[in-house]
């Protein structure tokens, strides 16, 4: 039985009433739900699992599996998600339905990429993701899901809430999973019980307000504000959004796990997941702010980009970009000028070639968005041990006179590129991704093994 924090106990208690908390305590001493969500885009067959209600990608798994075992994880077919915080999906379809234009959306607290690989997964043609990380040391993890992800009209930005209050009123949808003193996480990670104190959730509060008063600045008139925690302290959670309906803020009613309401709190002992909380609001209707239109652009366009188009399959434009040649669409490139140079931009669109005057030379990332044109190059198709020593950073034997460079494919994924080399294939699987253990033969995995048979 999990020890829980006095003070945690007496509130829960008076939140809940004492036959309920009991409820609640004995839920966090029964195994924590495994579930992912599952990239469309990339994965379109069926899983022989229970599904999650509340979101159309996402299944629960019987048992916790070595997910670095599994290719097809390494190439953003899927994502390890907690289940609870799925109830994203419907907040976001409310706003999809109340609004049929194309989209600006800010993720403010993204890493590691969870809620952002979601939203990418739900996005029409022309919206535009930006999402941001505030701590340096976390942004690399989101770039990476990100990228694995696909999506290409994605910014991500390594700033504070401050730097976005000075852009002016620019997004359609803002998301803040705001940092929070994480009572939803007691029953996964007892870390979470051991830095609980009321101490942190004041601090947490007073943070969250903060954010808050930032992020609506940039929000525009007509607007969408979904609000997320991993917690059950009312301060950080309904006191928050009260604060902003007395500012003109607009409850949104959206269904959750069967209920209709604008505020839903998921408890263990009722939803099959964590704690999590969730709001969505609607900023008050009237004049977007005129923003002053910039004479010079930071982004300088490829003028001859002939020698790039065939690397992806839509009509984009190419810019230069931290010395890579990055394929970017006019709404991105509009949004990437409005928050330059007030935010710090640290990756944006596609990145299609490193910037060289005598090779071309395709990106390592490139492969992995959605716009990748794979019949660019010949393929090859890897079998599970080959793939895992690809990932592994190995060069794969093979005997070809073939030159230049090949699609490695797994189980119809696209893993990555490699180089013809005589008798090998150089491995190009990005450095900083490779996988870092051999995997067991007891560890073998894959979500194959786990599709409905034909």
């Amino acid at each position: 039985m999990k020890v829980l924090p006095k003070e945690f106990t007496e509130r829960m208690i008076q939140q809940l009433g004492q036959n309920v908390f009991s409820d609640f305590e004995n839920s966090l001493n029964l195994p924590t739900p495994i579930s992912i969500r599952i990239n469309p885009n990339k994965f379109e067959r069926k899983l022989n699992l229970e599904k999650v209600e509340w979101c159309s990608n996402g299944y629960y798994l019987p048992e916790r599996p070595l997910f670095v075992a599994d290719p097809l994880w390494h190439g953003g077919a899927y994502y390890v998600q907690e289940a609870g915080s799925m109830a994203l999906e419907q907040a976001l379809l409310k706003i999809k339905a109340e609004n049929n234009g194309q989209l600006s959306l800010l993720d403010l607290c993204a890493a590691p990429g969870g809620k952002s690989t979601h939203i990418a997964s739900l996005l029409s043609k022309g919206d535009v993701l930006v999402s941001n990380e505030v701590i340096r040391t976390r942004v690399a993890v989101l770039n990476e899901n990100l990228t694995k992800w696909g999506y290409p009209d994605t910014i991500i930005t390594n700033s504070d809430s401050k730097d976005f209050a000075k852009c002016g009123e620019l997004f359609d949808v803002i998301i803040v999973d705001a940092p929070c003193s994480g009572e939803g996480l007691f029953r996964k990670d007892e870390k979470a019980i051991e830095e609980w104190s009321i101490a942190n959730m004041e601090i947490c509060t007073l943070r969250q307000k903060r954010i808050l008063e930032d992020v609506t600045q940039c929000l525009k008139p007509g607007g969408f504000l979904i609000y997320s925690t991993c917690t059950y302290n009312p301060a950080e959670n309904e006191l928050q959004i009260n604060a902003l309906q007395q500012k003109g803020f607009l409850p949104v009613h959206f269904t959750f796990n069967g209920n209709e309401n604008y505020m839903h709190q998921c408890y263990p002992h009722h939803v099959k997941g964590e704690g999590f909380f969730i709001a969505l609001l609607q900023k008050e209707e009237g004049e977007t702010e005129e923003s002053v239109k910039k004479k010079n652009f930071f982004l300088k366009e490829v003028k001859d980009a002939s020698q790039y188009k065939d690397f992806v399959t839509r009509e984009t434009s190419f810019y230069e970009f931290k010395n890579n040649i990055v394929a970017l669409s006019e709404r991105s490139r509009e949004l990437f000028e409005d928050l330059h140079p007030t935010v710090n931009c640290y990756s944006i669109g596609t990145k299609v070639c490193e910037k060289n005057d005598k090779l071309l030379i395709p990106s390592e990332y490139l492969p992995f968005s959605t716009i990748f044109n794979a019949n660019a190059f010949e393929t090859k198709l890897l079998e599970y041990q080959e793939v895992l020593a690809y990932l592994g950073k190995q060069a794969l034997p093979l005997s070809s006179q073939n030159k230049g460079y090949v699609v490695l494919q797994y189980e119809n994924l696209i893993m990555g590129l490699g180089k013809f080399a005589g008798n090998r294939i150089n491995n190009l699987f990005p450095n900083e991704w490779r996988l870092r253990r051999r995997v067991k033969a007891e560890e073998f995995f894959t979500i194959v093994s786990l599709i409905y048979p034909e």
